[in-house]
């Protein structure tokens, strides 16, 4: 039996217009997981206290060989250098014009690619790009168990077949909308980036000794936040092509709910650094 748990369980909507909570306003980039899929163990409900330690195993992705102990807070990814300028082409988008906003988020995801596979080349790491949907509608998808994007999310990664979901619905389809599209590929491709680099592995072993729901939550929050960073590091990499950031990031400096989130994107975007996104050692009071 394999459980479905989506870890990013604030699911983020990221709307155009600003809500006022947390759920409905910063989006639906949820990360779906299989745990028993990513530890090769039985789900966590199902584990006995004494099995939790054994189950671990090194983690290995991409090239990747790295410990369940310095997955997250030492991974290699943080030791790479400020990820260099790409040029990209994006098309312009057009307002109420659904085809304008897909081509768009494909070249973003392109993009996106060539910024990635850069960075792995550093380490001498292979990168193959992940599978992604761009979506007028929700699909099910039963590799994921489910609707795809998830319910209420407007993005959603699925680690049992390295795919994201994104979901661009009709009121978010105009011109003024390029930045939030972007940021919207981004993040679901830095929950790809995670996958590879082993983070995940890392988060569903967090989770798994968490002594409470309080801290299985902290650990959801510290992996969006560091998926949030490093889809604005990437962004970076593009921003002569892009549309303003400081326009952007307004909701996320009014909304209380949103600005430890927000944070973490100005942080990234920034500095252009990997290391500087690495949530799992910051103070709790900083993450979102």
């Amino acid at each position: 039996m394999k459980l479905m748990d989506q870890t990013g369980g604030r699911l983020h909507s990221i709307s155009p217009r600003p809500a006022t909570s947390l759920r409905q306003s910063i989006s639906g980039l949820v990360l779906v997981v299989t745990l028993g899929g990513l530890l090769g163990c039985t789900p966590t409900e199902e584990r006995p206290p004494s099995l939790q330690m054994a189950a671990r195993k090194p983690v290995v992705h991409a090239e990747f060989s790295v410990s369940p102990e310095d997955a997250g807070p030492r991974n290699p990814l943080y030791r790479t250098s400020r990820i260099a300028s790409t040029k990209c082409e994006l098309p312009r988008l057009r307002d109420d014009d659904w085809d304008s906003m897909r081509r768009y988020m494909k070249s973003m995801s392109g993009c996106l690619d060539r910024i990635w596979a850069k960075q792995f080349a550093k380490m001498r790491k292979t990168y193959k790009a992940p599978e992604r949907r761009f979506l007028k509608a929700r699909i099910s998808v039963k590799a994921c168990a489910g609707k795809m994007p998830a319910p209420g999310a407007h993005g959603t990664y699925c680690p049992a077949n390295k795919t994201y979901y994104v979901l661009a619905e009709p009121d978010t389809w105009g011109s003024w909308n390029g930045m939030w599209a972007a940021h919207l590929v981004a993040h679901e491709h830095a929950h790809y980036i995670q996958h590879l680099a082993g983070i995940l592995e890392y988060l569903s072993e967090v989770q798994a000794d968490a002594a409470n729901k309080d801290e299985e939550a902290l650990a959801e929050n510290r992996n969006e936040d560091q998926a949030g960073c490093f889809a604005a590091v990437a962004l970076r990499a593009t921003r002569a092509t892009l549309p303003s950031w400081s326009e952007f990031m307004v909701m996320y400096k009014r909304e209380k709910d949103l600005k430890a989130y927000g944070g973490w994107l100005d942080r990234g975007f920034g500095s252009g650094r990997l290391d500087s996104c690495n949530t799992w050692t910051a103070p709790r009071q900083s993450i979102g």
